[in-house]
């Protein structure tokens, strides 16, 4: 008689456990090398079509290979001096703000002990909002940025392999997607939908960080550059981005101009990201990621912990490509894709008839 040696459920499941809960260390152990390849990998996703338009309007490979990485190499540098300057400038104003706000929280603690509140009381209310502490977590978010896009050589050695593989990835796996590889098939939607909404979030995040800007300078809000970055950035960050980028600017205005000022700042942010975030993205990406809103905050505050900074901002593709690519090929754990989408059924990739699409 044959015994059975399959395991349990209940031990699979902790052994699933126990395997991710190693994966996740590795992760946060070899998070600047997994943030470098992530964002590579994002940046030559978005960047792969003008490598393909400019071989299909007869350039020569070479040159169309060395103008994609140019731009892309442009915008990459621009970006980063713009915000290393804007957060230096702003990490050696923090002792200074952080003393303003100490003395405008013992002037409210002093109004709230004229009104008869416990000075014990009062101190307990105002110690749950910590003016030091939100100028450390705003701080170490853009340092930790920093840290992430100073790995210049190696994001730019990433990249370059990357594009490379852009151009040669359709023609070696055309065969398989003309086979109807159902995997490949998965992946390039996925790449196809990741593409498509990154691009979207990009050119909507710019408009809204300028605008942005604009509103900071008419209010007189001291580093308006900065605040427009943080809105550009906190836009890859669906639901919770705008609120989140509305609080360090608020919070300067309150020190420097007052509730009034403030009020108007947060006003204005809300109404333009918000806008972006509800109305005008929405319209150009059709149905969505397909990903519940608990997931997607889930998602911003699980990778944030991992990954770091970086990981708030890539955390919704990066949960989407292990929803596309691990749960939903998976028949067995279909149904947590299910529960992860915004939708009630989870439809399958439609057919790839060419490698057009197949693009890293």
């Amino acid at each position: 008689m044959t015994k059975n040696t399959s395991l349990s459920f209940t031990l699979r499941v902790l052994i699933a456990i126990a395997a991710t809960g190693l994966a996740l260390m590795f992760m946060q152990r070899a998070a600047d090398m997994i943030n470098a390849l992530f964002l590579a990998w994002i940046i030559v996703l978005v960047a792969s079509p003008l490598l393909h338009w400019l071989v299909g309007k007869g350039a020569p490979i070479w040159l169309s290979f060395g103008l994609t990485l140019v731009t892309i190499l442009a915008a990459f540098v621009a970006f980063s001096l713009v915000l290393v300057v804007a957060v230096d400038r702003f990490a050696e104003a923090i002792p200074e703000y952080a003393a303003q706000f100490n003395i405008m929280f013992a002037s409210i603690r002093d109004a709230l002990n004229s009104l008869g509140i416990n000075p014990s009381d009062s101190g307990s209310i105002m110690s749950i909002v910590d003016p030091d502490k939100i100028l450390n977590i705003i701080g170490s978010f853009l340092g930790g940025l920093i840290g992430t896009v100073s790995n210049l050589v190696l994001i730019l050695l990433l990249i370059i392999f990357l594009l490379l593989e852009a151009f040669n990835a359709p023609a070696k796996l055309v065969e398989e997607i003309k086979a109807g590889n159902a995997y490949l098939q998965r992946y390039f939607h996925l790449s196809k939908s990741l593409r498509k909404y990154i691009f979207i979030t990009t050119l909507v995040g710019l408009t809204t960080g300028i605008l942005d800007i604009i509103w900071f300078i008419l209010l007189g809000v001291s580093f308006p550059v900065l605040w427009g970055i943080l809105a550009f950035l906190m836009s890859y960050i669906p639901t919770l981005g705008f609120w989140l980028a509305a609080i360090p600017p608020t919070l300067l205005a309150l020190l420097e101009s007052g509730p009034a000022v403030a009020a108007l700042v947060f006003l204005g942010v809300v109404l333009i990201n918000g806008f972006a975030e509800n109305v005008v993205k929405p319209k150009y990406m059709g149905a969505g990621l397909n990903l519940s809103p608990f997931i997607i905050i889930f998602s911003v505050i699980f990778w944030a912990a991992v990954l770091g900074p970086l990981g708030a901002i890539l955390g919704v593709p990066m949960t989407l490509m292990f929803k596309q690519l691990v749960l939903e090929a998976d028949d067995q754990n279909r149904w947590i894709a299910r529960l992860m989408s915004s939708k009630e059924s989870v439809e399958p990739p439609q057919d790839i008839d060419s490698g057009e699409e197949a693009q890293t």
